[in-house]
Parts: C-alpha cells; sequence; structure tokens
C-alpha cells in the first residue's frame, strides 16, 4: 500500500475567523457569501506541503474548504491498493460526505502546496435556521464536481486524457487558456484518475502533443500546443 508523509508546516494560528469578514471569503465561496447573520466560522489550518496528508479514511468528521493549491482524493480498496477518485481544488470542499456518514470517506492528501481552513457547522439535524441554510450551501457546492457527469465519461483514451487536462484548467480558473500551467498528478494519478494505465497516459499525452493540442514538458503544460 502506498505510505503518505502527514507532516505539516507550522506558525499559524488556531483562531477562528468569521467567512464573512475574510478578504479572501470571495476567492472561497463565489457568489454565496456567507452573510455576518450566519456566523459560518473556519480556522485556517497549517500549510500542507505536497505529499502531506490532511485527512485519512475513516478519521471522524471534520469538513474543510479549499484556500489555495489542490488536494487528491483517494479511497482504499479491499485488495490493499488505492484509487485517486477527484480533486480538490479553491473554493471546493473537502470531507462533506464525512459529515453526512460520521466518518471520512476519502484521505485527502495535497497534491501541491496547498492552504486550507476547517469549517466549524452546527451539528447535522440541528434544526437551527442558519445551520440549515449553512448545509444547503455547502451540499449544492460540494455535490457539484461527482454530480456532474466527468466529461471523459466513454471516450477514448486519448481524448479522456485530452478532457480532464481541460476540465482542470477550468476548474482551477488559470489566467489564460495559452499560458503554460502545472499539472497537480502523476502520470499514474492521472491513470488512477481516469481508469487507465499510466502507459496509456504516457502514450495519450505523445499523440495529443504530436498533433499540437498540447505542449507537454514533464508536468508543465500548454493548451493549443507549442506557443
Amino acid at each position: 500500500m502506498h505510505t503518505l508523509d502527514r507532516t505539516r508546516l507550522r506558525g499559524v494560528s488556531s483562531t477562528e475567523t468569521d467567512c464573512a469578514a475574510c478578504p479572501a471569503s470571495r476567492r472561497c465561496w463565489g457568489d454565496v457569501l456567507p452573510l455576518p447573520t450566519e456566523a459560518v466560522h473556519a480556522r485556517r489550518e497549517p500549510p500542507l506541503e505536497r505529499g502531506a496528508r490532511l485527512i485519512e479514511q475513516g478519521e471522524p468528521p471534520a469538513l474543510y474548504i479549499v484556500a489555495t493549491g489542490c488536494l487528491v482524493l483517494r479511497v482504499s480498496l479491499p485488495d490493499g491498493s488505492q484509487r485517486v477518485v477527484g480533486l480538490r481544488l479553491p473554493g471546493e470542499l473537502v470531507g462533506l460526505e464525512s459529515y453526512a456518514r460520521g466518518a471520512q470517506v476519502y484521505a485527502a492528501q495535497a497534491a501541491t502546496a496547498s492552504a486550507v481552513c476547517r469549517l466549524r457547522l452546527p451539528p447535522a439535524g440541528s434544526g437551527t435556521t442558519h445551520g440549515a441554510l449553512l448545509e444547503r450551501l455547502l451540499l449544492k457546492s460540494a455535490a457539484q464536481p461527482e454530480r456532474a457527469a466527468a466529461p471523459w465519461a466513454g471516450l477514448p483514451a486519448v481524448e479522456r486524457v485530452a478532457a480532464f487536462i481541460e476540465n482542470y484548467s477550468q476548474r482551477a480558473q488559470l489566467s489564460a487558456r495559452d499560458d503554460p500551467f502545472k499539472l497537480p498528478l502523476t502520470r499514474a494519478d492521472i491513470g488512477s484518475y481516469l481508469g487507465l494505465a499510466p502507459e496509456t497516459v504516457v502514450r495519450a499525452l505523445g499523440h495529443l502533443s504530436q498533433a499540437q493540442r498540447l505542449a507537454v514538458r514533464g508536468r508543465t503544460v500548454r493548451l493549443g500546443g507549442p506557443g
């Protein structure tokens, strides 16, 4: 089984902040900004180095929102292997499934240097007005990546890889389409996520590069081919 480092950096205050008063609130919440009356509080966690674990599968419930970076979600299978089941990017939630199920469904690992805030929520089913509203907002926000059909579903391998990279660039809100960017996952993790062998991912990237649909150098990619 793949063993992952759980090391975190130090130096972050444990003080909670009202999300409505946070300067970065719009980056995290978009158009569903919490109101001051809703008392949505969050605590910035210590920064995560690339490869560090935020949560382990089976841990008690906890809910986080990604401030910067990218987290990869993994699930342990009965044969001891692990499968990549999703990514979480700025403004997306990590651990919402645990809020309803009583334990973390996935392990979450920093795919890049990342920062997250831990949200303090009222108990599920508490019946409070602000709690019910917050639950609806969080469920709507977090369920979208899972409920929407993956844009690569059913496509041939080359198109599956191309659709994944395009989808990542859109979710990461990269500044310009033709700017180079670094993929957060290894070839093996991309294959695990897309249901492809790592060698197939390598060949697909080579094909897309030869067709000048992508420029690829290591993990750095430019959409549309060479600039």
